[in-house]
């Protein structure tokens, strides 16, 4: 969960996750919606249904969590760093656990060219680590490494002067902890636009699970479409009319707008829309579950909102125009 996310964010989430799946049976058996209705709000959902598999994998290859580094790297969506995190933490096992907060002290200490993300940095980087970890509680060291970057050898500019390292640090006696690990390019974000529909009947709203790779991947959301650059509201209008004819198989009305929301992610400068949808009388069917052009739909009620696995970006926009 702390991957990408900081962990005052994450904290609340963990607990509640554990909370519902306390042990690696639990998480194993879980359908895939109950993980990701758990892990909304989090993003990233990719690492919540590597987070299942992983479970399963360990169950079945090694009967629990396997505490040998390289079994855990064999695990879905585990790397370098969290192998070595889970074997030193939970094991005791002697390896290092390099995260970004890690590879900047390193990088300082030792004076390392390069930027951390680089193949032959990120060797020499894990490398250091690997001989500078203790036989004895290699966890809490790797933990140390991990909050000294994280509070005081920070980015852009470190807290040397309560830094315990300062006196040995490479960087710092060239007078370039400041440039050292140098700041990573970043792309620019892309603009993207999606246009989303409220189908209300008795009482319940439609929604769809979006395809298990892309945007919110897995999770059930309003219908949208993705509304090119420049386009109009009648533009907007009509693609997201289409698609929902395709989705229940019933001629549907788009008009005006309800809501809006806007989120920063890590690729994407993205804006929702949210516009109201009618369909006449014996329109779509209202099961609870049912596939129809292509896609999962489910009518969904207030009170199971929460335990729907829905996007949190969806849920503000619900909130907006469905109130």
């Amino acid at each position: 969960m702390a991957q990408q996310t900081q962990v005052a964010r994450v904290i609340p989430f963990y607990r509640r996750f554990l909370a519902h799946l306390p042990t690696l049976e639990a998480l194993a058996a879980a359908p895939e919606e109950e993980v990701l209705a758990l892990w909304a709000g989090l993003g990233y959902y990719a690492r919540a249904r590597a987070l299942r598999r992983a479970a399963g994998e360990a169950l079945r290859r090694h009967g629990g969590l396997p505490s040998d580094p390289e079994a855990l790297r064999a695990l879905p969506g585990i790397g370098p760093y969290t192998a070595g995190a889970v074997a030193s933490i939970a094991f005791g096992r002697r390896v290092a656990a390099v995260d970004g907060n890690a590879a900047r002290v390193l990088s300082r200490l030792f004076l390392v060219e390069g930027r951390p993300e680089a193949p032959a940095t990120r060797a020499r980087l894990q490398a250091l680590a690997e001989a500078l970890v203790p036989a004895d509680r290699p966890g809490d060291w790797n933990q140390a490494v991990m909050e000294l970057g994280a509070t005081c050898c920070v980015k852009p500019v470190p807290a040397c002067a309560r830094c315990p390292l300062s006196a040995a640090c490479l960087a710092r006696r060239a007078g370039r902890e400041r440039e050292v690990p140098p700041a990573r390019a970043r792309p620019a974000k892309i603009a993207a636009r999606l246009a989303c529909a409220l189908l209300v009947r008795r009482g319940r709203v439609l929604l769809v699970r979006r395809p298990p790779d892309g945007l919110f991947g897995g999770l059930w959301a309003l219908p949208a479409v993705v509304v090119p650059a420049g386009a109009t509201t009648g533009v907007e209008r009509r693609l997201l009319r289409a698609e929902l004819g395709r989705l229940i198989g019933a001629p549907v009305e788009v008009g005006a707008e309800l809501g809006a929301v806007r989120r920063t992610l890590t690729h994407r400068e993205l804006e929702l829309t949210c516009l109201a949808a009618t369909c006449p009388a014996g329109g779509p069917p209202g099961r609870s579950v049912r596939r129809a052009g292509g896609g999962a739909l489910q009518w969904v009620g207030r009170s199971a909102l929460e335990r729907a696995g829905v996007a949190s970006a969806f849920r503000a926009l619900l909130a907006q125009s469905w109130p």
